[in-house]
């Protein structure tokens, strides 16, 4: 059972928090002076790599100070998982989703103003509607958090308009310090940071990108696919990462996996959630120590044993890279990050560059197809939310689906149209019907009495918004199959009973504007062509790091503004030669528990033969030795 730990004014120590709630008796080296920034009440902006322990920067400082604290997020399962985190601790937290109805919301939003939660997170769409406008003026805020603050740069690597809108925040309540938070960023993005969320003065906390656990290399190879199923063979006992650019990739290395009997899971986004969380606990259990997945898997995932995080296909730019490589190694052991290169590299990029940003001409054709798909008339769909199938709008327009995609990003740049990319939407309910003339409904047929109850209480007074219906849970009520309710429900939407919105498995768009004649369309410099410069830029700079002859580290410390020694063991650094006293010191460093040859040589990324003089040297001085078929220093 459940205790919830109460801490009074005299009680809230930070350390106190930490140990009660989390466990830990101390804060990590980087997290103790953000926190204590926090506590001061001045602005923050920190940078922690992935694994950084980013959220207890703001959810001790949260409890420490009291009342609440806002969190915003953009992704809906990031924030579902930090919430069940939270709760599991007896912390009261919760969450406004895209699966909740506006009576839902606004009761969960009137709660919060009346203080019943600890932690709120939502998302930058979110705190534009009036109703939150309203509501955050009644909070009990003391603490704003903006995660993956990168997403309001321009020059970020996942650019979202919506980020702007959080600005809003600080102009109605100036007082309340913001906390913005990111893995990675350019001088440039942290320059926009501070500026687009007006911070004041902050505290800027940046921890070095440099991992000296972590090797960074890139193989050129005629057989991508051949070479990674080889450098898994034997490794089975290993946890590690395989990350591919497309879903179609991800199926067939699964089944290339699966045919050389290695254990391994696949992650994508087009399996549904019960599919991904069975997946991700089977990974995280060490039941199948290998993942093969796209770039939907990593946030918010953390395992600290990762030994392994090889790349099938490069991403767009050295941002994602750093943080899909970083999930290697977090804890403290040698851990190897690995490219592999076939040498269509640039073509690949160049093709892919060019679906991303397709002619203007092309974007405008897509945009009206799609309005006249969705049967919106000129004047009419502003504020309307829609269901799309993409491949079934790409088959129509005779096009890729990727380029469908991008045209609904670049869209969505342009600010015609907020595009969500959820596969689930809950159904919804609301009752058209009220007063004598429902009764002489329910009297004509019966049969439709105990379900129009269960509307009733689920709506409540509300006429103008549609509820959150949960069929199953009606269903199992009433006694009925689900089908045989859904059978109910459409009559009672054919007769004008009920507006009836059933579950929606697709991505949806909502315009943000009413449609104009066609020729009124106009593409933003910045949502197409500063965008496709950026692009480019980017592309050059992961180009320029697959084709690098320098230290790999220092590659690509020098792209986030840092600098460092050479590490000695990336695949650049290995060619030449490595002290020997650098190689004993990574021997002690695996050795922190007892590890027979063949686990040796595989944590330390170093060519054998060298190892195996080092080792040999090390048993002759003492410095290990190898006792019952296992190595101890």
């Amino acid at each position: 059972m459940l205790h919830l730990l109460v801490f009074s004014p005299m009680q809230k120590n930070p350390l106190d928090i930490l140990s009660a709630f989390w466990g830990f008796t101390a804060f990590r080296p980087t997290q103790e002076p953000i926190i204590q920034a926090a506590l001061g009440d001045v602005d923050v902006l920190a940078l922690l790599p992935t694994g950084g322990g980013k959220s207890i920067c703001f959810q001790v400082p949260g409890l420490v100070k009291g009342g609440l604290t806002l969190v915003i997020s953009p992704l809906i399962a990031l924030m579902d998982d930090q919430v069940k985190s939270l709760k599991s601790k007896g912390i009261r937290a919760s969450a406004v989703t895209s699966a909740m109805g506006f009576r839902e919301i606004d009761i969960l939003l009137n709660n919060a103003a009346l203080g019943a939660f600890d932690f709120l997170y939502v998302s930058p769409e979110r705190i534009q509607t009036p109703l939150f406008k309203e509501r955050f003026k009644q909070m009990p805020v003391n603490l704003i958090v903006v995660d993956e603050a990168h997403c309001i740069s321009e020059w970020g690597h996942d650019f979202r308009p919506s980020y702007l809108n959080i600005q809003s925040l600080r102009e109605a309540r100036p007082t309340i310090p913001i906390m913005a938070l990111t893995a990675t960023a350019t001088q440039r993005v942290k320059d926009d940071i501070i500026v687009a969320l007006s911070l004041n003065k902050p505290y800027i906390h940046e921890v070095s990108f440099y991992r000296e656990n972590l090797s960074y290399e890139v193989v050129k190879t005629p057989n991508k696919m051949g070479s990674i199923i080889a450098y898994c063979n034997g490794k089975d006992h290993m946890t590690g990462i395989v990350y591919c650019s497309t879903r179609k990739a991800v199926k067939e290395l699964a089944k290339v996996f699966m045919s050389n009997k290695l254990n391994a899971s696949m992650y994508h986004g087009g399996m549904s959630p019960e599919e991904r969380s069975t997946s991700l606990n089977q990974w995280m259990a060490g039941v199948t120590p290998i993942m093969i997945a796209t770039n939907a898997f990593g946030m918010g995932i953390d395992k600290p044993n990762v030994r392994y995080v090889l790349h099938y296909d490069f991403p767009e730019n050295l941002e994602s890279y750093v943080q899909e490589a970083g999930r290697g190694g977090r804890d403290g052991l040698q851990a190897r990050s690995i490219v592999f290169i076939d040498g269509t590299e640039t073509e690949s990029y160049n093709k892919r560059f060019q679906l991303k940003f397709p002619p203007i001409e092309q974007i405008k054709s897509c945009y009206e197809h799609l309005l006249s798909y969705l049967r919106i008339a000129i004047g009419s769909g502003k504020n309307e939310t829609y269901p799309i199938d993409l491949n079934l709008l790409a088959n129509e327009l005779s096009i890729n689906y990727i380029e469908v995609y991008n045209v609904i990003k670049i869209l969505e740049l342009n600010q015609e149209l907020h595009f969500n990319e959820s596969r689930f939407q809950a159904p919804r309910v609301r009752l058209l019907v009220h007063g004598l003339d429902l009764y002489n409904f329910q009297i004509k047929y019966p049969e439709t009495h105990p379900v129009i109850q269960i509307i009733e209480r689920v709506t409540g007074q509300d006429e103008l918004h549609a509820a959150v219906f949960q069929g199953n849970k009606a269903a199992s009520i009433l006694k009925i199959s689900e089908h045989r309710l859904n059978e109910l429900l459409t009559f009672l939407d054919l007769n004008g009973i009920i507006e009836y919105s059933p579950a929606i498995h697709l991505p949806t768009v909502t315009f943000l504007n009413e449609r104009r004649p066609d020729d009124y369309f106009q593409l933003s410099y910045e949502s197409y062509t500063k965008r496709k410069e950026l692009a480019r830029l980017k592309l050059d700079s992961v180009n320029s790091y697959l084709g690098s002859t320098s230290c790999r580290s220092q590659n690509i410390l020098a792209y986030f503004g840092q600098e460092s020694e050479r590490c000695m063991v990336c695949d650049v650094c290995q060619k030449e030669n490595i002290p020997i006293e650098r190689t004993e010191a990574f021997i002690l460093e695996a050795l922190t528990i007892p590890l027979g040859y063949l686990e040796l040589i595989e944590r330390i990324p170093l060519p054998e033969e060298d190892l195996k003089r080092v080792i040999r040297d090390m048993q002759l001085t003492q410095k290990i030795q190898l006792i019952d078929g296992k190595f101890y220093r």
